[in-house]
């Protein structure tokens, strides 16, 4: 019987980590020209990710669906958005792929508009 009660808070704890650790690999504040934007006073240069929303410095997007790209790992994902921002209200399709720090560059993140393949690359702030 202790062991059954000892495997279900265990179990529980797994549960809970597992939630705690479910933010996208995008999530997170980035900087279009590297992480010396990322100081103060760089606002047009710095947007914001989580797994609900995104930030950008004139407008801001709601986050519809979010989609996995890859069955084999979290790094790309689509995103479909309903966008509010200067006096405009519209919805778009972004891929969002994080590619990790190597010791030739910093972690990045591709922003690559899904109608027009539009591309911008971010650099995570903070590290």
């Amino acid at each position: 019987m202790k062991r059954v009660a000892f495997a279900a808070v265990m179990l529980a704890g797994a549960a809970t980590g597992a939630v705690a650790q479910g933010a996208p690999p995008f999530a997170g504040q980035w900087a279009v020209e590297g992480p010396d934007a990322c100081g103060a006073g760089n606002d047009d240069l710095k947007v914001t990710f989580t797994a609900k929303q995104l930030d950008y410095y004139a407008s801001a997007c709601g986050v519809v669906s979010s989609r996995r790209l890859s069955k084999s790992g979290n790094a790309a994902h689509r995103l479909k958005l309903s966008c509010e921002g200067e006096g405009a209200k519209s919805a778009r399709e972004v891929i969002l792929i994080v590619l990790e720090k190597t010791e030739q560059r910093p972690e990045l993140l591709l922003h690559i508009d899904a109608a027009t393949w539009d591309t911008l690359s971010y650099q995570r702030c903070g590290q």
